[in-house]
């Protein structure tokens, strides 16, 4: 299994910006191909109206008519779905150039290593969440770490969760014994 749609990869570090950026162009063709696929079925749609609109068609005329404007609508249906698709595809191809533009930076925090284990489809739900934060606001070090659900506190002084946890564990043993 691999992360994403289009690669072989299975953990971050194995894609490539280079390639990243030629699967966006793909993407960025299939969004223009989408949209004028949208507008097409939209003008039939509009055609068929203003053509079925038109006075002295019988009952059957009309039925036909309906039918193709309702075909014409599931294929702008459809195509809105897909376009949805790519343009999600497109977020979490930027998120992730964003992440591996950064990897120096993630490296040095302590971070990088954490993204890098997860398992693929780990990987591939925070890049999701990282394409929905980028939309949002930028991407930095700290929302990484934090939607990790690493404490930025602990990136800071390069230590992971497990040791801060570990730390809580025994200041609460201590604490426990030293009350009895």
């Amino acid at each position: 299994m691999a992360i994403l749609w289009f690669s072989k990869a299975t953990k971050l570090e194995d894609f490539k910006v280079k390639d990243l950026r030629k699967e966006r162009l793909v993407q960025e063709v299939q969004q223009d191909q989408l949209v004028t696929r949208m507008r097409h079925a939209q003008d039939e749609y509009d055609g068929i109206l203003a053509a079925a609109a038109e006075p002295g068609l019988g009952d059957a005329e009309l039925d036909i008519a309906a039918y193709k404007m309702e075909q014409s609508a599931k294929r702008k249906g459809k195509a809105e779905g897909d376009l949805q698709q790519v343009l999600t595809r497109l977020q979490v191809i930027d998120s992730t150039i964003d992440i591996l533009d950064q990897k120096k930076e993630l490296q040095e925090r302590g971070i990088w290593k954490k993204i890098n284990d997860l398992d693929e489809d780990k990987l591939e739900q925070q890049l999701e969440k990282f394409a929905v934060e980028r939309k949002q606001n930028h991407l930095n070090i700290n929302k990484i770490s934090e939607m990790l659900e690493t404490d930025p506190m602990d990136v800071k002084a390069k230590r992971s969760s497990a040791f801060r946890k570990s730390r809580e564990a025994i200041e609460a043993l201590r604490s426990q014994q030293s009350g009895d």
